[in-house]
């Protein structure tokens, strides 16, 4: 069974810096195709992301451990961009390929 619309991305709050920059660069490891849209919203970052159904699950659980999860919410997520500072559609490939310990 197909679906003919994407599933609605998965959005999550980071306090801070340092829990965003560990999250991304762990989401780069586990997901690197993983398209995340990123944006400040008042004093907290949000990234939605966008994945496959099978992959939700893990996505989830790894940045549950640096942030806040919100839920499958792009009408969050769009207020938050909208009402904030955009910052990038591609924070997986732009911010965890910079993290990345090689």
């Amino acid at each position: 069974m197909r679906l003919k619309t994407p599933s609605q991305p998965l959005v999550f709050c980071f306090s801070g810096v340092s829990p965003l920059c560990g999250a991304v660069e762990k989401l780069y490891d586990i997901y690197p195709d993983a398209r995340a849209s990123l944006c400040l919203h008042k004093t907290c970052y949000y990234v939605a992301v966008f994945c496959r159904l099978s992959m939700r699950g893990k996505v989830r659980g790894t940045l549950s451990e640096y942030g806040k999860f919100i839920g499958p919410s792009g009408v969050l997520y769009s207020f938050c961009e909208e009402h904030g500072t955009f910052i990038t559609h591609d924070a997986v490939t732009e911010l965890g390929a910079a993290f990345r310990k090689d």
